[in-house]
C-alpha cells in the first residue's frame, strides 16, 4: 500500500490574513518570515509571535503563540482560521506544541483538544506538552 503526501504552502494570502488577525486583536504589526514548511509571524520587539507548521497535507502544527494582549480574542480567531485553512487543504489534525502554561492548556482544553499520550505529562495541576485535536 502507497501513502501519498501532499506538500502544503502557506500563500501570501494566507500570511496577509494572519497578519490582519493579529493586528486587529492584538493591536501589533507583525514581520513575515517565511520557512520552508512554515512562516513565522513576530513583532519588532517579539513579545507577539506566531509559528505555524505544516507536515505535509497530514498535520498543522502551532509551534510559538505569544501575544501581547491575552484575553482578547486573538488565539481563538487564529483557530478558526486555522480550520478553515486545514478544511481547505484537506488536513485533519491541528498540534499545539509545548504547552507550557495552565492559560493554553485550559485553551487547548476548552477547544476539544486532548494531550498527546506520547508526548506530554503532569505538571503540578495541568497536563504540559503537545495537545491534538484531530477531524475537526
Amino acid at each position: 500500500m502507497v501513502f501519498l503526501v501532499r506538500f502544503v504552502k502557506f500563500s501570501d494570502s494566507d500570511i496577509k490574513e494572519l497578519s490582519a488577525i493579529i493586528k486587529e486583536k492584538d493591536h501589533v504589526d507583525v514581520e513575515q518570515h517565511v520557512e520552508m514548511s512554515g512562516i513565522w509571524l513576530r513583532s519588532v520587539n517579539n513579545m507577539t509571535e506566531l509559528r505555524l507548521l505544516t507536515l505535509a497535507d497530514i498535520q498543522v502544527i502551532v509551534s510559538r503563540v505569544c501575544f501581547t494582549h491575552r484575553r482578547v480574542g486573538c488565539m481563538t480567531a487564529i483557530f478558526e482560521w486555522l480550520k478553515e485553512f486545514s478544511h481547505r487543504n484537506g488536513i485533519h489534525r491541528i498540534l499545539i506544541q509545548s504547552v507550557e502554561t495552565k492559560e493554553m492548556a485550559n485553551w487547548c482544553l476548552k477547544n476539544g483538544f486532548h494531550p498527546d499520550a506520547n508526548a506530554s505529562m503532569q505538571i503540578d495541576d495541568f497536563i504540559v506538552g503537545n495537545y491534538l485535536l484531530d477531524n475537526f
